[in-house]
């Protein structure tokens, strides 16, 4: 069997009365052949374009061949002049369902006109009515129904059309076509305005106050356009002038709708608000790679925890324990979090009392790592071994991310960064997202949950609560991202679980590797300054010395030096 799907075998064929579009262009048939087509533009006689058959199988197959058959034909132009629409399904709904009901009957009249059951008299029409209503009712539309009250009364069966009107119905339908007898009922009635100038522009002037972050409401502006017309109706009555009708209640509540609802979110919502509910949503992030983007933010976590004493805590003064949270007070903290966007897996989450440059660069260290030792160390059932080079970072512009440690660090490694546009979450909404589902899901589950605001708080005191030490907080976190969250399907994956998605995508991509030993030491060591003496240098408590110190006391003696 040969299969060939050459497209360039297909031939078209036009007619002489026909409008063609190519490509958006108006054309009429001037001339054909063996070879193809001529067509002359519609507007003028002096221009023409040939198209050979191969030419126009291409385009008829991208779909940018449009025919309107017999548009030139005299018959044509008259049903487009009666219709009042050139598609069926251009027609308002009403409409159509009248049209529906009229193609019934005229449907029915036909058939039981070929089976020789009627005649087109008034009488024979007449007497058989029940039966053409009931032959109707096997072409109605299901918006056409009998007994329905709700249903337009032009749209029921219940009553049935005169003959005159039936054979009205079937005349327009052979000399028109269907759509010719679709009606323009919808057009009827007077809508021009009532009221004149100076009552729109009184009764409009109260509207626009509805545009109000104090947001009133329709009664409210419906008392405040009666003021208003009462006060200018008692100063044209001084003048010796008439007075004014008061719009109603409902003329008004019609005026407050027809504002723009873009513009009435924005005056009583805000811009957030405006833009989060009429911002077209489209395809989002084209990502295929594993690492491609990164979007790091921090959270303030939504619970209490009790600080917990260290092994060291007797070694530390009482300005470092306070500093360090270690004080036995109450406090909230902070997780400096990153997400791969492709993969929607976390790569670090990094704990601290006051976010900075130092947790955002200790968050870019994390991704780079394997933690599979963090998951251990809580009992994990699954791996947390994700980890790699990431190609793109974006955060928002806090000033940790501005901070020179996190700059000079994703420069040093060759990572592109990109700070997203203040105040709209939404081009992060990766991270965003991820954070309402530590809210969502975790935090119910912890003991000492702040919430969000008063409202979900209620009469909840949750200093009170408050039984987590830092360390506790710490195996949650780890152990829920680790077990529960990378193993839950996501419904951004099409149902695929985050890990699964990144086993499957590093198998057939990679991901870049981390840096060397030497360049993460460079990249993220920390930075100080110790006193170099004959017994070399102490940091922490710790006393390094080398050959290369000791020459270099012999040349500065007792000095200052940089240590990393």
């Amino acid at each position: 069997m040969e299969l060939n799907f050459n497209i360039d075998n297909v031939r078209y064929a036009f007619g002489k009365l026909d409008r063609v579009h190519i490509n958006g262009m108006a054309c009429k048939v001037i001339y054909h052949s063996e070879e193809g087509y001529v067509f002359g533009a519609d507007d003028s006689e002096a221009l023409a374009h040939s198209y050979s058959h191969e030419q126009l199988s291409r385009l008829g197959a991208q779909g940018r061949i449009r025919v309107e058959l017999g548009y030139y034909d005299p018959a044509s132009a008259r049903k487009r002049l009666v219709q009042s629409a050139s598609f069926i399904d251009d027609l308002p709904f009403k409409t159509r369902v009248r049209l529906s009901k009229k193609d019934a009957y005229c449907e029915a009249i036909l058939e039981l006109r070929r089976d020789g059951l009627i005649k087109m008299t008034d009488e024979s029409l007449d007497t058989n009515m029940a039966l053409i209503k009931g032959k109707a009712l096997a072409y109605a539309g299901k918006h056409t129904r009998v007994g329905d009250r709700k249903l337009d009364i032009s749209g029921n069966f219940d009553e049935a059309p005169s003959p005159r009107t039936l054979r009205r119905w079937l005349e327009a339908k052979e000399e028109l076509g269907l759509v010719g007898m679709a009606d323009a009922m919808h057009r009827r009635g007077n809508r021009t305005r009532v009221m004149g100038p100076e009552e729109i522009g009184l009764l409009m002037t109260e509207v626009r106050k509805y545009l109000s972050p104090e947001k009133p409401t329709i009664k409210m502006i419906h008392e405040g356009v009666q003021i208003a017309f009462d006060e200018r109706n008692a100063e044209r009555v001084k003048v010796g002038l008439g007075v004014l009708t008061t719009p109603s209640r409902e003329t008004v509540r019609r005026a407050v709708r027809e504002l723009d609802p873009f513009q009435v979110t924005l005056a009583r919502e805000g811009e957030a608000a405006a833009r989060k509910k009429y911002r077209p949503v489209l395809n989002g992030l084209d990502l295929t790679r594993p690492l491609q983007r990164v979007e790091i933010d921090e959270w303030q976590v939504d619970l209490i925890t009790l600080m917990k004493d260290s092994g060291m805590f007797d070694l530390l003064p009482d300005e470092e324990r306070a500093a360090m949270g270690l004080d036995k007070k109450k406090a909230r903290w902070w997780i400096t979090a990153a997400i791969c966007c492709t993969t929607r897996c976390i790569l670090s989450m990094v704990l601290s009392r006051e976010p900075g440059g130092e947790a955002a660069t200790q968050a870019v260290q994390m991704i780079m790592t394997n933690k599979g030792k963090w998951a251990d160390a809580v009992g994990a059932l699954t791996a947390w071994d994700m980890h790699g080079r990431p190609e793109l970072i974006v955060t928002d512009g806090g000033l940790a991310f501005k901070s020179e440690r996190f700059r000079f660090a994703c420069a040093d490694l060759a990572i592109a960064t990109e700070i997203a546009i203040n105040g709209v979450p939404e081009v992060r909404g990766t991270i965003e997202r991820v954070f309402k589902t530590f809210v969502l899901d975790l935090m119910p589950r912890l003991s000492g949950r702040t919430f969000s605001n008063i409202l979900e708080k209620g009469d909840s005191d949750p200093t009170k609560r408050a039984a987590l030490t830092v360390d506790d907080l710490t195996f949650a976190l780890v152990r829920w991202v680790v077990d529960i969250y990378h193993n839950t399907p996501h419904r951004g994956l099409d149902g695929e679980t985050p890990i699964a998605c990144w086993r499957r995508l590093s198998t057939q991509w990679g991901v870049m590797p981390p840096p060397d030993m030497h360049t993460a030491r460079t990249v993220f060591g920390q930075h100080k300054t110790a006193t170099l003496d004959k017994t070399g240098i102490t940091i922490l408590k710790v006393r390094y010395h080398s050959e290369k110190l000791a020459a270099w006391l012999r040349r500065e003696d007792s000095c200052t030096v940089n240590v990393r």
